[in-house]
């Protein structure tokens, strides 16, 4: 079976998330985390209806907290704040797999 992130149509989308494969790979937990946060924050900008109405508390309330949390900021665009700077590999690839999977279906 081919790998998951052959599912994401956007090529720059799927390009950092293989990037963040690798990381996890290699255990650079951190840089997974930054670049699997970064991808699931432009699935928000770029489906923005995710963060209206009822839709936006399970956006926020879905999002992993392994040690960041999701936030608006004061444009109300979506952030990710960090509360610490290291990880372990089973946070890694928790956002990993919740970034790939919301992108896949999202059908980006």
């Amino acid at each position: 079976m081919p790998a998951k992130t052959l599912r994401i149509q956007d090529e720059g989308l799927r390009h950092s998330l293989e990037e963040a494969q690798t990381a996890l790979k290699t255990g650079d937990y951190k840089k997974t985390v930054d670049l699997s946060a970064a991808a699931y924050v432009e699935l928000l900008k770029r489906k923005p209806d995710m963060l209206k109405g009822e839709d936006q508390f399970r956006t926020m309330l879905f999002f992993p907290r392994l040690g960041t949390h999701l936030i608006l900021n004061t444009e109300g665009q979506p952030e990710v704040v960090y509360d610490r700077e290291k990880f372990i590999f089973s946070e890694a690839i928790t956002y990993f797999e919740f970034a790939v999977d919301n992108i896949v279906k999202a059908g980006i």
